[in-house]
């Protein structure tokens, strides 16, 4: 990917990516940060590290695709993914594995 810094939104279709691949196709959002890491190698603003913390830029947008789960034109609001709270990471749906068929 370029040095421009990457969208949540662009986000979405790795991470289903990345669900459809595990068992019962569910990713703790700290292995889909991982995953997402080697799948888009983020680099520039989104490898800089935040102001008092020890995370990326990139990290905290995959955090906030998983908690922005209410807006409009999210994965979750499309039926692609559902959120597991107690397990702390996103469920791929057949809805959702039906997409990235589509779009892959």
């Amino acid at each position: 990917m370029s040095s421009m810094p990457i969208s949540e939104r662009k986000l979405m279709i790795p991470a289903l990516c990345a669900a459809s691949e595990m068992p019962n196709g569910f990713i703790p959002t700290s292995d889909l940060i991982v995953r997402l890491e080697d799948i888009v190698h983020p680099t520039g603003e989104d490898n800089k590290i935040l102001a008092g913390r020890h995370d990326t830029k990139f990290s905290q947008k995959v955090r906030n695709l998983v908690s922005h789960r209410s807006g409009s034109n999210t994965m979750f609001s499309l039926g692609l993914a559902v959120y597991i709270k107690d397990a702390k990471g996103i469920q791929i749906t057949d809805t959702g594995r039906q997409f990235i068929k589509n779009v892959i």
